[in-house]
């Protein structure tokens, strides 16, 4: 039986949804490694890493639309999950906190958050300096008798669950590139076909802008495509 040329393999791996992202990322950084291109490595290893902030801008599918609410709580009554505007908020996070959502964890972290909440019940995640918010606008309703327990996003999983998709179909027009370049026949892409087809994906550095990474000498070489590892080399954080 003859073996399965390794592109096929990573193809067939990326529309089979059981293989993890992760694993399909992994082998994206050695790929990238091989062809010289910075900035199909690096998005694969912010994807598995999580974005650093705030510097590091993030893709546009990574931010995703989310209510903001709080609890709170007075002498007579109790609110729990008070949808409010971003207006609401004190002074000082109206240029910083809005409805719009930047999901910065790693794909495994955002694969456990779905797979640890019922699907029915939104997720509650924190706003930064969430706790002084809650205090100055404890202090502002003081008046009303009013204390603010909490303040954060309201998320769906499903918004969450898009977000792997997104990454996952990136990935497939990665292949459907590399693809629609390679010459009939050939099993391995050359290094600009790798740096061509990591443009098509939108992959952006910087200031959002896209970046072609050169590799003197080497363009037209041929870039081996990495295969799954018979063992763990992703060093553990």
């Amino acid at each position: 039986m003859s073996k399965q040329p390794p592109l096929d393999k990573f193809e067939q791996d990326v529309l089979d949804e059981s293989v993890p992202i992760q694993q399909l990322l992994r082998l994206v950084i050695v790929l990238g490694g091989r062809a010289f291109s910075e900035p199909l490595r690096l998005w694969a290893r912010n994807e598995l890493q999580g974005y650093p902030g705030p510097g590091m801008p993030l893709p546009t599918y990574r931010t995703i639309t989310a209510p903001l609410q709080m609890d709170s709580h007075s002498r007579f009554s109790q609110g729990r999950h008070e949808t409010i505007s971003a207006l609401a908020l004190p002074d000082v996070a109206h240029d910083l906190v809005s409805e719009q959502l930047p999901v910065t964890f790693s794909v495994g972290k955002i694969q456990n958050l779905i797979a640890h909440q019922d699907p029915h019940t939104p997720l509650q995640l924190g706003l930064p300096g969430s706790a002084e918010l809650a205090r100055l606008m404890s202090s502002e309703r003081s008046g009303q008798g009013v204390v603010v327990e909490r303040i954060y996003w309201s998320v769906h999983a499903s918004a969450l669950h898009d977000i792997l998709e997104q990454v996952r179909n990136r990935l497939l027009e990665f292949v459907a590139e590399l693809r629609a370049t390679m010459e009939p026949g050939k099993s391995e892409p050359t290094v600009g076909q790798v740096h061509q087809a990591a443009q098509t994906i939108n992959i952006t550095v910087g200031d959002h802008s896209p970046v072609h990474v050169i590799a003197p000498h080497r363009h037209s070489a041929t870039v081996s495509f990495p295969t799954r590892p018979h063992h763990r080399w992703w060093p553990r954080r």
